[in-house]
């Protein structure tokens, strides 16, 4: 059943939706129209040189050159940039260690591949993965995570369960702001995370539509004790 199943290997669409999601979260900066202008190359009211001076002497240079409308002389392209990962950090111990840190979360009522079945929605979160310690690669399934909150025990079905449901491939920073649908980043299952490199993922769980996700945690799965770090704030869908 959904509930109980692992998640699935990656497709094309995962990696494209990622970059659609984070895409919508940077906030880029205002481009101005491009255009010239008919001022002045000198400055207002300068005295101009005459005669033989005229012919030997450039105009002076305009210390203000004019901008065009729009545009402030200020701007500068704005760099897509990823959100502050949140405190505090999850350590996963087992036969791969690593550590992951959450930098979004949200609600979702599409996911690749397998939406959210009717009376459901996603929670989403975009996470932060590195080796520990750094130098070694890991793997690093997320079968072994799953999202804790106050109405789990209550909703659970056929269709909700309390293990990550599904996930993007794991991808560098620059390859989750910039790539094109080419790449095709790391599979969530069975790959391999080289060492000394962080990557970055979405991962998703099925939820009630009416699920109280009030002080939801993300936690370790395992068969005693409990392991886990706070979800944070929640962005609604939209």
């Amino acid at each position: 059943m959904r509930a109980e199943r692992r998640i699935s290997a990656p497709r094309v669409r995962a990696r494209a939706w990622a970059c659609a999601v984070v895409a919508a979260m940077s906030v880029l900066a205002g481009c101005g129209g491009q255009g010239t202008s008919d001022a002045p190359t000198g400055p207002t009211g300068a005295a101009r040189p005459t005669g033989a001076a005229a012919s030997s002497e450039a105009p002076p240079a305009d210390v203000n050159p004019p901008v065009s409308p729009g545009r402030n002389p200020t701007d500068q392209p704005s760099r897509p940039t990823l959100p502050p990962a949140r405190e505090p950090v999850l350590h996963v111990r087992g036969e791969y260690t690593y550590t992951v840190r959450i930098l979004d979360a949200r609600i979702m009522t599409d996911v690749p591949d397998d939406p959210p079945p009717a009376g459901t929605k996603a929670l989403g979160l975009l996470l932060r993965v590195e080796a520990e310690p750094r130098d070694r690669a890991v793997h690093a399934p997320y079968a072994n995570l799953g999202i804790d909150y106050a109405s789990l025990k209550a909703d659970k079905d056929q269709h909700i369960g309390s293990v990550i449901d599904s996930a993007t491939p794991y991808l560098t920073e620059d390859q989750l702001l910039f790539g094109d649908d080419g790449v095709a980043g790391i599979d969530p299952v069975f790959g391999t995370l080289p060492a000394n490199t962080v990557y970055y993922h979405w991962v998703w769980q099925i939820v009630s539509e009416k699920a109280d996700l009030t002080g939801a945690s993300l936690c370790e799965v395992r068969l005693s004790g409990r392991n886990c770090i706070p979800v944070g704030a929640i962005a609604p869908a939209g």
